[in-house]
């Protein structure tokens, strides 16, 4: 019977190490093709904050109601029109480790 119960307590103990160890991020560059005015915003949430990453992406997303766009999903003429006028962003940079 208390090898039943350790091995429950030892698999619950389990499952919480790995909800605290886990992590999520989420970015995206959204541009309005009008304007060629550019946002770039993103979220970071690890441990128990990484379930709150899709809530806070969705202030990103209130711009795409305001005529914004990601910049992947340009059509080839808003794409060429930005690049005319020098309006298209720039690529972001591959994400480097910070710590460990």
């Amino acid at each position: 019977m208390k090898a039943r119960y350790y091995r429950c307590h030892l698999i619950g103990l389990g499952l919480l190490l790995l909800t605290l160890a886990s992590c999520s991020s989420q970015s995206m560059t959204l541009v309005h093709p009008q304007t060629g005015s550019t946002i770039r915003c993103g979220a970071v949430g690890g441990g128990i904050m990484a379930s709150a990453v899709d809530s806070m992406m969705a202030d990103c997303r209130s711009y795409e109601r305001q005529g914004y766009v990601r910049v992947e999903e340009l059509t080839p003429e808003q794409r060429l029109d930005l690049e005319r006028r020098g309006l298209l962003p720039k690529p972001d940079p591959p994400a480097t480790r910070m710590s460990y």
